[in-house]
C-alpha cells in the first residue's frame, strides 16, 4: 500500500511542479508587460491589457508543459529518480495534449489559417 501512496504523491507533485513553473513564468511576464504598458505613450487600454495578460497565462502554461516534456527525461536520466521525473513527464504530456487540443479547437493555429486562405485564393 505504500507504493500506491508514493505513486499518487509523485503524480500530484508532478502536476504541481508544472503549475508552479507556469505561474512563476506568468508573474515574470506580467512584470515585463506592466512596464511595457506603463512606458508606452498614450492611454492605457484596459481591455487590450487584460487580453495580453490572458494570452501570457496561456503561453506560460505552454512553455512549462512543452519544456517539461524535454527536461523531465533528461533529469530522469541524470538523477535516476524515475518515479519523480516520470510523473513530471506524464503531467507535462497531459498538459501538452490539453493545450494542443485547446489550440486546435479554438483555431489559434495561425499557420492553418494561412493555408486555408491560400487555398481560397487559389480556387
Amino acid at each position: 500500500m505504500e507504493w500506491l501512496h508514493e505513486f499518487f504523491q509523485a503524480l500530484i507533485a508532478g502536476f504541481g511542479r508544472i503549475i508552479l513553473t507556469a505561474m512563476i513564468l506568468w508573474m515574470v511576464s506580467l512584470i515585463v508587460l506592466l512596464f511595457r504598458e506603463l512606458f508606452r505613450p498614450g492611454d492605457i487600454h484596459f481591455r487590450s491589457y487584460l487580453y495580453r495578460v490572458w494570452k501570457w497565462l496561456l503561453w506560460s502554461f505552454e512553455i512549462a508543459s512543452y519544456g517539461g516534456v524535454i527536461v523531465a527525461p533528461v533529469l530522469m536520466y541524470r538523477t535516476e529518480e524515475y518515479l519523480k521525473y516520470g510523473m513530471l513527464l506524464f503531467a507535462a504530456l497531459v498538459f501538452s495534449a490539453v493545450l494542443i487540443h485547446l489550440r486546435r479547437n479554438t483555431k489559434l493555429f495561425t499557420w492553418r489559417a494561412a493555408e486555408h486562405s491560400k487555398e481560397k485564393t487559389n480556387k
